[in-house]
């Protein structure tokens, strides 16, 4: 599925949106209303030039206010998301263990009790359980972490997924899924790098 997105800012510094019109926003609007409008569409819509639309559709992609995505529909596909809260004070540490696991869909800094909340998708809620409780808790540099089920999104909701295509027998956090308790009692589907991966998407 193909979305298009306004991104928006962060705490110390944001897009560059000076110069943003209406024009450009009625460009946005249309895009984000129907993703597959063509150019020529746009231009019919809003009675400008095609090459007036193309140009401010350049703009806007250089500035980072439209972005495109390709991804899946968390709603329609009824793949389920994980919160993680966490305290940490090895930040790159942490990272650097997420971006190999394949359930693993982004972080943020955060201020307050917690500096850190990390997104996780998966076929099914024990299999992202089985991930928080087998091997973030205890292979992690954490001071507490909390876990919340993402029950469904209000909205339509495109998050980018690439399907683990090179399944090897160990995980990228080194562990066995068929030496796994809660993989042997159905409990987990396994992990979508694994070739033990009992999944259909991932």
């Amino acid at each position: 599925m193909l979305e298009y997105q306004c991104t928006g800012c962060s705490l110390g510094g944001g897009v560059l949106t000076k110069g943003i019109d209406e024009t450009d926003k009625r460009i946005l609007c249309a895009l984000s209303d129907d993703p597959s409008l063509s150019q020529a569409e746009i231009s019919a819509r809003l009675s400008i030039s095609q090459p007036a639309v193309s140009a401010r559709i350049r703009k806007l992609e250089e500035k980072g206010v439209l972005v495109s995505l390709i991804g899946t529909d968390i709603k329609k596909t009824q793949l389920f998301l994980a919160k993680v809260d966490i305290s940490t004070n090895h930040v790159e540490e942490v990272l650097k263990f997420l971006d190999a696991c394949p359930l693993y869909l982004n972080s943020f800094l955060t201020s307050g009790r917690h500096n850190m909340t990390v997104l996780l998708i998966g076929e099914n809620i024990r299999s992202i359980m089985s991930c928080v409780d087998s091997h973030m808790r205890q292979q992690l540099p954490v001071r507490s972490m909390e876990f919340d089920l993402i029950v469904t999104p209000i909205r339509p909701l495109v998050v980018p997924l690439k399907p683990n295509m090179d399944k090897k027998r160990a995980t990228p956090c080194k562990a066995d899924c068929e030496t796994c308790t809660f993989y042997g009692s159905d409990r987990c589907l396994g992990c979508p790098a694994s070739i033990c991966y009992k999944g259909n998407l991932l």
